[in-house]
């Protein structure tokens, strides 16, 4: 708080401290420099309760007054957050899917943060908050529907239709996520197909999972 003083004392030239007594009539240079430190100190007081309610969202609060490690040990002040993001794929075809069968997405372009895991295909909410989700399921053959699964509920769900050839279909999700959750895509049919291969231009065969964090609750 020392420093702050010292920097707004600094900062106020001799042009500003003529600026700031006109108007008044003084004489002498006591008069000035008290005049001086009175209007620095009511700067002050207005930019630290300012600042009070920037960090806390608290009318009243002043950051005097503020315990700055112990609110943000209780979640009033928020630590920093760091960018969740992942964008996976799956890097070779896989046959003879049966219901309720976690889809693997076995390579990712991003994932910031690691939360989605490679290995069985399942993201893991480190927040709790509003999340995007976005699939793309490329396949051969019958027709058959994926779920996006939260926290071993389905969520949400799209219809991959008998293509008569090779096709994909994709969709997307807003929803609330809670810290810890699981989230996974998941194949509901019979003995199905799904697409994979590497990320070469020319390759139509892209089946791709993706979500990130919007909003943090």
């Amino acid at each position: 708080m020392l420093l702050l003083r010292y920097f707004l004392c600094a900062v106020v030239s001799a042009t500003e401290l003529t600026t700031l007594m006109k108007g008044y009539n003084l004489t002498s240079v006591e008069d000035r420099l008290s005049n001086l430190e009175q209007t620095i100190e009511s700067r002050l007081n207005v930019t630290e309760r300012v600042l009070g309610q920037l960090l806390t969202g608290r009318s009243n609060a002043n950051i005097r007054s503020l315990d700055v490690l112990a609110l943000r040990s209780a979640g009033v002040l928020l630590s920093h957050l760091e960018p969740v993001l992942f964008s996976a794929y799956k890097s070779s075809s896989q046959s003879g899917i049966s219901t309720k069968v976690t889809i693997r997405f076995e390579q990712t372009h991003f994932n910031l943060g690691n939360h989605y895991h490679t290995e069985n295909g399942i993201f893991i909410a480190p927040v709790t908050g509003v999340y995007l989700f976005h699939w793309t399921i490329a396949t051969s053959g019958s027709s058959f529907s994926v779920q996006l699964m939260v926290g071993g509920t389905a969520r949400a769900s799209s219809l991959v239709p008998y293509p008569g050839g090779d096709d994909s279909s994709s969709a997307m999700v807003i929803i609330n996520v809670s810290k810890n959750d699981h989230v996974w895509i998941q194949l509901y049919g019979s003995s199905e197909h799904v697409y994979g291969g590497s990320t070469y231009i020319g390759n139509y065969y892209q089946s791709t999972f993706s979500g990130i964090l919007l909003h943090k609750s």
